[in-house]
């Protein structure tokens, strides 16, 4: 009888190979898709804080409008939800490294020249929003909200999250990837 072996060695190094390559494949675009996913998720959290707190800003502007200083800082309390940010050293040091203040006030909103205050939110108020299963921690990001507090663009609510994506830390400029 004659052997083959030579040829079915070859076979098997071929297709040895070919399920290498397609392995590589397979893993690249589920990376890829798990990675558009958690942008999704990233986004869509944001989009729903961004739209929870808008009518709370709103109602701020409304109530504010010619008010002293004393009622407004009155008003902030009553409307603006989370935690300053200046009251939290640990949320304040994850801002500060993502120099998402700075993007904003000199790039996002440049034209505008916005002044806005900054709160941090924590789950248990992300949970009183009705926005469940998020969290707001050290390993997942924090969220922070910017409040703008000028009567121009009483509207304008700006979300950060410290852990971002690709270096990317506000809703602005994810809506733009």
């Amino acid at each position: 009888m004659k052997k083959n072996s030579g040829i079915t060695m070859i076979s098997l190094a071929i297709m040895l190979v070919l399920l290498m390559i397609l392995a590589t494949i397979t893993m690249y675009y589920g990376n890829s898709a798990l990675d558009e996913a958690k942008l999704q998720d990233l986004k869509t959290n944001m989009l729903l804080i961004q739209a929870s707190l808008r009518g709370n800003l709103e109602q701020y502007h409304f109530e504010a409008n010619g008010a002293d200083a004393a009622k407004k800082n009155e008003l902030k309390n009553k409307y603006f939800k989370g935690k300053k940010i200046s009251d939290n050293a640990d949320v304040r040091n994850k801002f500060n490294q993502t120099n998402a203040e700075n993007k904003i006030n000199n790039e996002i909103y440049k034209e505008q020249n916005i002044s806005f205050d900054y709160y941090y939110l924590d789950p248990s108020v992300l949970a009183s929003l009705g926005i469940k299963n998020v969290n707001s921690n050290g390993k997942d990001g924090y969220y922070i909200v910017a409040y703008s507090l000028d009567d121009t663009y009483p509207n304008t609510i700006e979300v950060i999250n410290t852990k971002g994506y690709r270096g990317i830390y506000t809703l602005t400029e994810l809506m733009a990837i």
